[in-house]
């Protein structure tokens, strides 16, 4: 018996064939980018739904989100309000609307800011049923009851001053705090209350397991003073440790008289001998020797436990069986040292600390290791008065979050947007034939992929419809290449490292091909992983850059076949779609490599601990080297003959803008590690040099041989030219290159 299909995860993927296993489960493609799920995990295709597809709109997000969270008549409130204002603001964006949020939710006129908070409350009740909040399982109320105290733990039948035994003299209990006024019984809490309940139930369950232990320790502390540890109490136990100093012989005393009354001997606490009651005494039980816990350890006495007493210890116990409430500490020169641990944060500290988490610390705190805070800047930002290196201010971004050129998916949205109309166009088929594709045909590695054919509509007899029509399969019209029975990115990325090499030597800049060529000579001696990351990025980026460069040639499996060549003069549409299938794939695989590439790099570049050298250098000079050509992709895009092709709701000059600020923080984060060479202008040929003694950066800056004025006039002043994907070279290289004082 099959799993059921959700009915939202049907409308955005394709479901194929049960998997042959006993998981029950489903492989999904997404209809709208085609990226594969093999085995359609549902958290896997609710998040790429929700988070990363770059083919469904921020309001088609919105809609799934109030969908899964079981909303669907937000849903269709919010359908309703996005068509409303597509109407009525044609060419500008949705005004926000200050909607209560105590209104009913049919009643309420959505935004998108407003419908992710809603949504992100109901998935945190569904998850946590509204019963987590509530500690020992308590059911949700509104509103606390009248005179419960805020502690979370009571000390509850222990000997101490603030709360004795009520069958000792003079035991009056802790009458309760008044009642709450009507008006707050009857108020209900508004949904960020609601919230604030649920984010502290976690608090109430992690410390749920330690009130024994801590009645226990506070109990300790106000008898016995001498033991109190401040960190642990805080202020006010040490406080109150001082004022148990004064009564600590009453408290004796008084406990001496209600163990009499109670008929239970208690152990002499105070440490003076006491007179023993003239009541006949238990008669003492030998018991065998335990070891002695480790000290911080408390151990509660049963009422089994008995042991030798003598007078001259203040900590020995009696022979008769300890009370209820009575505790036990071992100490003495045999005892083991008291463990040392972090005192606990205070309410206040612990939802900074958790809000900082959340947001993550600055990149300076963690370079430095200082404690970050809230706010931009961060208090240890804020004090850096006069900074010396550190001049970029506080800064909390992810290199990945930052740098999105590569998963913004152009290439694929389009290539999925053409073969969703060619499958719904005709009928197709996989028949024995593939193509080979390369960019060098002189050069030996060729990627080979089979193709879709279109199949020739038939009768209800199996006839052709056309008699004309060479029913061989191998002369099927071909379409496109195959993309579900193979993985084409892969393919891809096989083919790059083979074909990289090649690339590089044939580069037309002679600056990256020198760069590039003393990676591969430094990547082969030190195996640096990083760098390896960098050269197969600019590999793929490389392959987007010659995307209408391939040579491509169809035949069929048998030897003898005659190949076909598959030009752009003479076969163009089949020409287009496998070129944009193929940048597609490019584009894939550029994503991954990215994220890998810059989240290593900016955890490298952050861990002080961490030794980095020049390595580290060519890395980001080659990466930045890509960014160049992929700002120059996105600013050709803002042509106008090209403008109306775009396929995405974000705007191609919001990515070309984005080199900028990940060159300035490679560049802060190069002069911190001391990783970034020393430069200068050579007055005398007006060359750039270095000043590093390290041969290695001598010989490469003497190799590059380039001059000062032109690096500069091309930072200062980038002359965009939308034939060339090469114009914008050094504009953001030029940063690490150039003298601090010049950049």
């Amino acid at each position: 018996m099959g799993r059921r299909p959700n009915a939202l995860i049907l409308q955005y993927f394709e479901r194929g064939p049960k998997l042959q296993d006993q998981s029950n489960r489903y492989p999904h493609t997404c209809k709208a980018c085609g990226e594969h799920f093999p085995r359609g995990r549902l958290d896997s295709l609710t998040s790429h739904l929700t988070k990363k597809c770059p083919a469904i709109s921020e309001a088609e997000r919105v809609n799934a989100l109030l969908t899964l969270s079981g909303m669907s008549h937000a849903s269709q409130r919010f359908q309703q309000t996005q068509q409303t204002q597509a109407h009525a603001h044609a060419h500008a964006h949705a005004a926000a609307n200050g909607s209560s949020v105590d209104l009913p939710m049919i009643q309420r006129d959505w935004t998108a800011l407003g419908v992710l908070a809603e949504v992100s409350r109901q998935i945190d009740l569904n998850e946590k049923n509204d019963d987590r909040g509530q500690p020992n399982g308590a059911p949700h109320t509104t509103s606390a009851p009248a005179g419960q105290p805020e502690d979370r733990f009571d000390l509850q039948d222990q000997f101490t001053i603030e709360n004795p035994p009520l069958s000792q003299e003079g035991g009056v209990p802790v009458e309760p705090a008044k009642d709450a006024s009507a008006e707050e019984m009857d108020r209900a809490p508004t949904a960020e209350e609601r919230l604030q309940e649920i984010l502290g139930a976690d608090d109430v369950q992690a410390d749920a397991a330690n009130i024994t232990m801590a009645a226990a320790a506070a109990a300790a502390a106000r008898v016995h003073p001498t033991y109190l540890d401040p960190e642990i109490l805080g202020e006010e136990a040490a406080a109150a440790a001082d004022a148990a100093t004064a009564t600590a012989n009453a408290v004796a005393v008084a406990a001496a008289a209600a163990a009499e009354a109670s008929c239970l001997p208690v152990a002499d606490m105070s440490g003076a001998a006491e007179p023993h009651p003239t009541t006949p005494s238990t008669p003492v039980i030998p018991t065998p020797s335990v070891p002695p816990p480790p000290w911080g350890e408390i151990t509660y006495a049963t009422d089994s436990f008995q042991a030798a007493v003598t007078n001259n210890s203040p900590m020995q116990t009696t022979t008769t069986p300890l009370g209820k409430g009575v505790f036990r500490l071992d100490s003495g020169p045999n005892s083991a040292k008291s463990r040392h641990s972090r005192a606990r944060f205070n309410a206040t500290r612990r939802k900074e600390v958790q809000e900082v988490r959340k947001i993550g610390a600055c990149i300076r705190c963690r370079v430095l290791r200082k404690t970050c805070s809230q706010g931009s800047p961060c208090d240890t930002c804020r004090k850096v008065l006069s900074p010396r290196v550190w001049r970029s201010g506080c800064v909390r971004t992810k290199f990945s979050e930052q740098l999105d050129l590569y998963s913004a998916g152009v290439q694929i949205v389009l290539a999925q947007g053409r073969v969703n109309s060619l499958k719904q166009a005709m009928t197709l088929g996989s028949h024995g034939v593939v193509v080979e594709a390369c960019h060098f045909p002189d050069c030996a590695p060729r990627l080979q992929l089979q193709v879709l054919q279109q199949d020739p509509d038939r009768d209800a007899e199996g006839k052709l419809v056309d008699p004309a029509i060479d029913d061989r399969p191998s002369a099927y019209p071909i379409v496109m290449l195959d993309n579900d029975n193979q993985d084409v990115p892969a393919r891809v990325e096989t083919y790059m490292r083979e074909i990289l090499p090649d690339m590089i030597s044939r580069e037309p800049s002679h600056f990256m091909q020198v760069t590039l060529q003393t990676a591969v000579d430094v990547a082969g001696k030190t195996n640096d992983e990083l760098l390896k990351k960098s050269l197969e990025l600019w590999g793929l980026v490389e392959i987007l850059d010659r995307e209408r460069q391939w040579s491509i040639s169809a035949k069929t499996w048998a030897e003898d076949s005659p190949v076909r060549s598959i030009k752009e003069d003479t076969d163009g549409e089949l020409f287009n779609t496998i070129c944009l299938q193929l940048a597609a794939a490019a584009e894939r695989k550029a994503a991954a490599t990215s994220k890998a590439l810059l989240t290593g790099m900016q955890r490298v570049l952050q861990d002080s601990k961490v030794k980095i050298d020049f390595n580290m250098y060519f890395a980001v000079l080659i990466l930045l080297n890509c960014v160049e050509k992929s700002s120059w992709a996105f600013k050709a895009w803002e042509q106008e003959n090209l403008r109306h092709l775009w396929p995405l709701e974000k705007e191609p000059v919001s990515f070309a803008q984005q080199g900028y600020v990940i060159a300035n923080l490679l560049h802060m984060l190069l002069g911190i590690r001391k990783a970034l060479p020393r430069t200068a202008h050579r007055e005398v040929d007006g060359k750039l040099v270095t000043e590093e003694e390290n041969p290695a950066i001598r010989e490469y800056f003497e190799t590059i041989n380039l001059d000062f004025n032109q690096v500069k006039a091309k930072q200062e002043r980038p002359a965009f030219s939308p034939t060339d994907s090469r114009s914008f070279e050094l504009l953001f290289c030029s940063t690490l290159l150039l003298p601090s004082s010049d950049t």
